[in-house]
């Protein structure tokens, strides 16, 4: 059941979408709130508060051709709506539910969302909770106790620090332009990876498995993501 929070009455001011954004941390004014935005709602089986907003402002060129915004050449285009995890407000987990604004290009014919600051592209976790969840890392606390405390999943929680961790890791080892695969048959008939200097013949190294999560969380834990990139060519010389 679906109950708004009490608000005053009798004259007395309500909350301005300025307030509303000082409450909740938000640093953007093109995020309006309107009367009465707040509710509480059972979500995932738990009492959880709910603030609705919109995002919306005029954008100056198309982001997928970059044509300038002239004589009305990018017009709105309806809204998506968005559930994003906000810092708890009280005692309830609680939810931003954001009218995103979208847009349309006369030039051409792309359509394309309204970004905010508050959370990246594709994500639906405020960028507060992150660093809510990284200020609880420095605490004795488990990852179960920090998730349940930012209203996300130990997962979440466990990626949110990886990804910070990644920002410090140092790298010792570099890749050539030109790489080649290999798969070879080792115990009991197990295929093993390994990855080649194409041009130099070196092997870099041997993997004890060929499975896509090994192969990938080595490349992830051994090379920067700039390294990486300027892998120009693989070529796989063997295997199935």
């Amino acid at each position: 059941m679906i109950v708004y929070e009490n608000l005053p009455i009798g004259g007395t001011h309500l909350p301005t979408s300025n307030d509303m954004l000082k409450i909740l941390d938000i640093q953007d004014g093109n995020i309006e709130f309107k009367d009465h935005c707040v509710y509480h709602d059972e979500y995932k089986g738990e009492k959880s508060k709910f603030i609705e907003a919109k995002l919306t402002y005029t954008p100056m060129a198309c982001v997928k051709c970059q044509a300038p915004n002239e004589n009305y050449s990018l017009y709105r285009n309806g809204t998506q709506l968005s559930r994003i995890t906000l810092p708890m407000a009280g005692i309830y987990p609680t939810y931003l539910l954001l009218k995103k604004q979208r847009f349309m290009c006369k030039s051409c014919k792309a359509t394309f969302t309204a970004k905010t600051p508050v959370v990246k592209d594709h994500c639906f976790i405020a960028n507060t909770v992150k660093g809510l969840i990284l200020l609880k890392t420095t605490d004795a606390q488990s990852i179960k106790n920090i998730a349940r405390d930012s209203s996300v999943s130990a997962p979440t929680v466990q990626r949110v620090i990886n990804q910070e961790a990644r920002k410090f890791q140092s790298y010792d080892r570099t890749l050539p332009a030109n790489l080649s695969f290999d798969e070879f048959k080792y115990a009991k008939g197990q295929l093993a990876f390994e990855y080649i200097d194409a041009k130099a013949g070196e092997i870099l190294d041997v993997l004890p498995s060929r499975d896509g999560r090994t192969v990938k969380s080595h490349f992830i834990s051994h090379y920067s993501l700039r390294d990486r990139e300027n892998v120009q060519t693989i070529n796989r010389v063997g295997g199935k």
